[in-house]
C-alpha cells in the first residue's frame, strides 16, 4: 500500500509507505524550495507527523494528518461513529487503526480495522481488542460465544485471525498483547489473567490494566498504580502516582515513564526519582500518545488535543476547533 498525500498545490508530498508485513511506516517529506508551516512550527521540537481521528457531524470520522511540514490534511473513514464514541486506536507505526461499534442488547461488538481509509470488519461478536505493543500490524482480540471466551490473533496486517485459546469462566476482553503473552482482564472478578503466547493460564492478580511494554510489564490500577511483570511479581513506582480513578496510561517508548490519566488531566511518572510533570487540561476521551522521542505527551481534550512538553513541563492545546477521539504519531525515523 503507497498512499501520497499532495499538500500545499503540490509543494510537499506525505507519503506513508506500507513496505513488507510487519515493517514500520515511512515517513518523507518533499518540500519544493518552500518553507511550508507544520506541526513542529506550532510545537517547537515536535519530532513526528500527529495522526488523529475527529468526529465531525456526531456520526462520519474523519482522519487528520498533520505532518512536520505542511497543512494539516482530512480524509473521510468508513467507520461509523456509536454515542458515546468509542476510541479509535493505531497501532505502533500509526498507519493503522482499530475501533469496536457496540450492538444494541448485545455484550459484544462489531471489530473494524486497517488503512483507515479502507478500514473493514474483521470480526463480531466481540468484547475487546489489542494492538500488538511492539510489532506493527498486529492485532488480538476477544469474543464471547456460548458462554465461551475465545483468543483471536491476526500476525500480519491481511492475515487470517487465530485462534489461540479457549476458556471458560472468564468474561472479560483481552487488553494487552505483546511478545510476552496476552492478558486478559477479567470484568466480573475485576482481575487481571496473564496468559503465554500460546494461550496457557500462567498467573492472576487483582487490579485493571492501563498499558503494557514489550519487556513485558503491565502498568495496572489496583487501589494505586503498580507494574505487574508478566514473568511473576509487582514493582511499586518510587515516585508519587496521582490518586482518583485512572482514565488511561502509556509507557514511553523506551519504558522508563508512564503517563496516567484521570479526570483532572495527566502526570507523567518516571521509573527513577524524578518529579512528575502534569497538565491540568481536562481530557476527553481517554487516550495518550508519546512521540518518539519520548518527549511529548499528547491527550484529547474535550476540544481539541493538549501537548505536554516533560522536558520543560509546559502543556498548551492545539486544534480546540475539533473532537478527537483517536491519537497517534508518524516518526520520520523509522522504516
Amino acid at each position: 500500500m503507497a498512499v501520497g498525500l499532495v499538500l500545499g498545490a503540490g509543494l510537499a508530498v506525505l507519503v506513508l509507505r506500507a513496505g513488507a508485513p510487519g515493517e514500520i511506516a515511512t515517513i518523507t517529506t518533499f518540500a519544493a524550495g518552500v518553507d511550508m508551516s507544520g506541526i513542529a512550527a506550532v510545537i517547537e521540537g515536535f519530532p513526528d507527523g500527529l495522526v488523529a481521528v475527529t468526529r465531525s457531524d456526531g456520526q462520519s470520522l474523519e482522519l487528520l494528518v498533520w505532518p512536520v511540514r505542511g497543512e494539516p490534511i482530512e480524509r473521510t473513514i468508513p467507520v461509523g461513529a456509536s454515542r458515546p464514541p468509542d476510541p479509535v486506536e493505531f497501532d505502533v507505526s500509526g498507519r493503522r487503526i482499530a475501533t469496536m461499534l457496540p450492538v444494541a442488547d448485545q455484550g459484544g461488538g462489531v471489530l473494524y480495522a486497517g488503512v483507515p481509509q479502507d478500514a473493514g470488519i474483521i470480526a463480531t461478536d466481540v468484547t475487546g481488542y489489542a494492538w500488538h505493543d511492539t510489532g506493527a500490524l498486529q492485532l488480538a482480540y476477544t469474543t464471547f460465544v456460548d458462554d465461551e471466551l475465545q483468543l483471536w490473533a491476526a500476525l500480519q496486517s491481511g492475515s487470517e485471525p487465530e485462534l489461540v485459546t479457549r476458556a471458560v469462566g472468564i468474561e472479560g476482553h483481552v487488553e494487552a498483547w505483546g511478545d510476552w503473552g496476552f492478558a486478559i482482564q477479567d470484568q466480573i472478578r475485576d482481575n487481571i489473567v496473564v496468559l503465554t503466547e500460546a494461550g496457557e493460564i500462567k498467573d492472576s492478580k487483582a487490579g485493571r490494566i492501563l498499558d503494557s511494554i514489550g519487556t513485558g510489564w503491565l502498568a495496572i490500577d489496583n487501589q494505586g498504580v503498580s507494574l505487574l511483570s508478566a514473568g511473576g511479581g509487582v514493582r511499586l513506582f518510587p515516585t508519587e502516582t496521582p490518586g482518583g480513578d485512572m482514565l488511561a496510561g502509556r509507557f514511553s517508548r523506551d519504558g522508563q515513564r508512564l503517563a496516567l490519566l484521570t479526570s483532572e488531566g495527566v502526570s507523567v511518572v518516571s521509573l527513577d526519582e524524578a518529579l512528575p510533570v502534569v497538565s491540568d487540561g481536562r481530557p476527553g476521551v481517554p487516550q495518550l500518545a508519546w512521540t518518539s522521542d519520548d518527549r511529548f505527551v499528547l491527550y484529547s481534550g474535550t476540544r481539541g488535543i493538549w501537548v505536554v512538553d516533560t522536558a520543560s513541563g509546559e502543556s498548551e492545546p492545539i486544534l480546540a476547533d475539533r473532537t478527537f477521539i483517536g491519537l497517534g504519531v508518524l516518526p520520520l525515523g523509522e522504516s
